[in-house]
């Protein structure tokens, strides 16, 4: 995820600064670098993974998803695009609430579903008021155009740093119309690489058109962690 490399909560969840140029994608400044820095990034419960589908623990499912349209703002934050929110979206998950702080994006997707990648995976934030972290994915296919993900196509900011005013997004119209999910502990994906993250990644995997996807790599370029080791973790999977 690209976030800020200050403290957690703050640094992370802020908007309108620009991340740290000391950490990329590039081979002298990549995630094989991270944890020189940010020793987090060497943790055993690090993200993104290799969902293997057939090896999860099937539970109910505890996810609540109340979104509507107040995204605030739009930023090349020179790792992302990314949109902000003004708190007001929610989601429950396992009888916690949590707010919907931003969404952003990876070009491939980061996580990959028994082995196979995507071109695209939106994380959205949440925070719930404790200072706890859940985090959703959601990949994309090549496919047919998304109407509200061509929304943030067009008002990305293609310099970095730049800020545009955005609002009237609805991040459920990106949404896919299944709510299954595969849950699991894990970290941010980009340093400080925090641990104890809650991850949610959706099941069903959405459809974003070529030209749709060309424009956010063409901004972001490749900005994807590689695939970090389960370490005996569980991951549940919900219908």
């Amino acid at each position: 995820m690209r976030f800020f490399h200050s403290i957690v909560l703050v640094g992370l969840l802020s908007l309108g600064s620009v991340c740290a140029a000391h950490w990329g994608y590039e081979e002298e400044n990549g995630p094989s670098t991270w944890g020189q820095d940010y020793p987090e990034c060497n943790g055993v419960e690090q993200s993104p993974i290799n969902i293997i589908s057939k090896d999860t623990a099937s539970v109910a499912n505890a996810l609540a998803i109340e979104y509507k349209a107040d995204s605030q703002n739009i930023i090349n934050n020179g790792h992302s695009v990314q949109v902000n929110f003004a708190k007001n979206n929610t989601i429950t998950y396992g009888g916690q609430e949590y707010a919907l702080v931003q969404l952003h994006f990876h070009t491939p997707s980061e996580h990959t579903i028994d082995g196979k990648s995507y071109p695209l995976e939106m994380h959205l934030v949440h925070s719930s008021t404790d200072g706890k972290l859940l985090v959703i994915g959601v990949l994309f296919k090549e496919g047919k155009a998304n109407a509200e993900l061509q929304k943030i196509v067009e008002a990305a900011p293609k310099q970095v740093g730049v800020v545009g005013a955005f609002e009237g997004l609805n991040p459920a119209n990106i949404l896919p119309n299944k709510r299954s999910y595969y849950a699991f502990s894990g970290s941010l994906t980009t340093p400080p690489c925090s641990q104890n993250v809650q991850w949610v990644v959706l099941g069903q995997i959405i459809s974003a058109s070529k030209s749709q996807i060309d424009s956010l790599h063409t901004i972001m370029h490749t900005n994807a962690r590689n695939i970090q080791p389960l370490n005996g973790r569980e991951i549940q999977s919900a219908q």
